[in-house]
């Protein structure tokens, strides 16, 4: 985990290892990596306790929820320690963040603005949107965009997922995408905006762009690809952009990337998350191609490629760590 992820990330990952823990099949290599995490920093600690307070809630909450059983398949005695411990992964990985909004007044909406997006898509397929002066997104599965109009400027925010953008041009009204870390301006490029959970990918397709940061901007031409972090960038770099645009096609193609970065467009094909629970593989570059278009498979060839260990604790939660 890098100096760059955000308090809401450090929340969610407390959350998961709360689900990785109560498993009785936790290896001793999962523990250890559990408190190389708990001892990364104080946000880390915080996040930890405060996850915990919500897990001890949920068996006083849970009369209120309700969890259909899934179908076909007989109901488990009540006394079932497996059934139990089922319940509750489910509580955490789909009911904590009610139990948490309902604690908090509701901040998740404040927080996650992308809820009240104007264009988004889900896991099954993307999509093309035409704005109003003929400049086109096309969308990324799991994305959301919102829409900013004005004489002055084209405003779009990329709240999550990725997207390519052909903005028609006009050198009287800049097309303007702000993107996390990372705001893309052009009179008039094709480029695409990729934004990760910590950084944000950015990559002149056609004609030019610049990018902010680092202060000032920079310069992106056809081929180059820009990657904007909280406090900085690296780049530009040329790159292949019929890789970048591969997810057009259902494919995921990685050179150099992060498994963190290409676990988390995986995500995008499927419902839940995947979880690292190896800290240090989390930034192990991976050079492959994905079909993601079956993302369990896929998941099952990059582990076997890369000799790490799959588990599903739920449809929702997917871990990956080194093979034993």
């Amino acid at each position: 985990m890098t100096q760059h992820t955000s308090d809401a990330q450090i929340r969610q990952e407390a959350r998961q290892w709360l689900v990785v823990l109560n498993d009785a099949d936790t290896t001793d290599e999962e523990k250890r990596d559990f408190a190389l995490w708990l001892n990364r920093g104080e946000r880390e600690k915080q996040a930890w306790e405060r996850a915990k307070g919500v897990w001890s809630r949920l068996d006083d909450l849970a009369p209120a929820l309700t969890i259909p059983p899934p179908a076909e398949k007989p109901v488990q005695a009540a006394n079932d320690t497996g059934s139990s411990r089922i319940t509750r992964r489910r509580m955490i990985t789909g009911a904590a963040a009610t139990v948490v909004g309902m604690a908090s007044g509701g901040s998740y909406l404040l927080t996650h603005p992308e809820v009240f997006a104007d264009h988004r898509t889900g896991i099954s397929a993307g999509k093309t949107v035409t704005l109003a002066d003929g400049s086109l997104v096309e969308l990324a599965r799991s994305s959301a965009i919102s829409v900013s109009w004005s004489p002055q400027a084209r405003h779009i925010t990329l709240h999550e997922g990725e997207a390519l953008f052909t903005a028609r041009h006009d050198p009287l009204r800049p097309f303007i995408v702000n993107a996390g870390p990372a705001v893309a301006q052009t009179a008039g490029a094709k480029f695409n905006v990729n934004r990760l959970d910590d950084t944000t990918l950015v990559t002149a397709i056609e004609r030019e762009l610049t990018v902010t940061p680092p202060s000032g901007g920079i310069l992106l031409t056809a081929g180059q690809q820009i990657r904007c972090m909280t406090d900085g960038a690296q780049g530009p770099f040329t790159v292949d952009t019929a890789s970048v645009l591969g997810w057009r096609n259902g494919r995921i193609v990685a050179d150099g990337m992060r498994l963190a970065d290409l676990t988390t467009e995986l995500s995008r094909y499927r419902r839940g998350r995947i979880l690292i629970t190896g800290a240090r593989l989390r930034n192990l570059p991976v050079t492959v191609v994905l079909d993601a278009s079956n993302p369990d498979a896929a998941l099952d060839t990059l582990a076997g490629s890369l000799r790490l260990r799959v588990r599903h604790f739920t449809p929702w939660l997917v871990t990956l760590s080194a093979a034993s």
